[in-house]
């Protein structure tokens, strides 16, 4: 198992936008998303230390947002929660995974074989504020077993 923190805020992928280039549509991703990629993948390389990773594998991301004020009350729970509001989090681990995979710790996006994610608000600290914001990253990778076809085979057996 690899485990491993990014200290950035979570953001959602967002949907492509489009221009009209010399009679063409032109794709584009917006700017702060392009930003936070470049961010995500400094980090990443520099927090990672696995091997790239070329067979299947499991990922559990946590993503960790920074309270608003109206959840820093006292009779507010101190722990995380869950957060049940916007960004999606299919999006926000597709931005993830797109940034492991420019990051080259993964040759493709399609290894990925079981995902597991959470939206959580941080804990809250002493001073009124919150826990900072951060993407909690463990990757699994896994032996894929080979059909039985195959095991009978190398056994000899038909």
């Amino acid at each position: 198992m690899y485990s491993f923190t990014l200290d950035i805020e979570p953001i959602a992928c967002p949907r492509p936008r489009a221009t009209a280039f010399k009679g063409r549509a032109r794709l584009y991703m917006p700017k702060k998303y392009n930003e936070w990629t470049r961010r995500a993948i400094v980090q990443i390389k520099d927090r990672y230390e696995g091997p790239r990773i070329s067979g299947a594998a499991m990922i559990s991301i946590t993503a960790i947002f920074k309270r608003p004020q109206r959840l820093l009350r006292k009779k507010d729970p101190a722990n995380r929660f869950y957060k049940a509001s916007k960004p999606d989090i299919d999006n926000i681990c597709k931005a993830v995974i797109d940034s492991l995979v420019k990051a080259g710790v993964f040759v493709d996006d399609d290894q990925i074989v079981t995902l597991t994610a959470t939206k959580l608000y941080g804990a809250k600290l002493e001073s009124k504020k919150s826990e900072r914001e951060q993407i909690k990253i463990d990757i699994y990778p896994i032996e894929v077993q080979r059909c039985q076809k195959q095991q009978k085979a190398d056994s000899g057996l038909k």
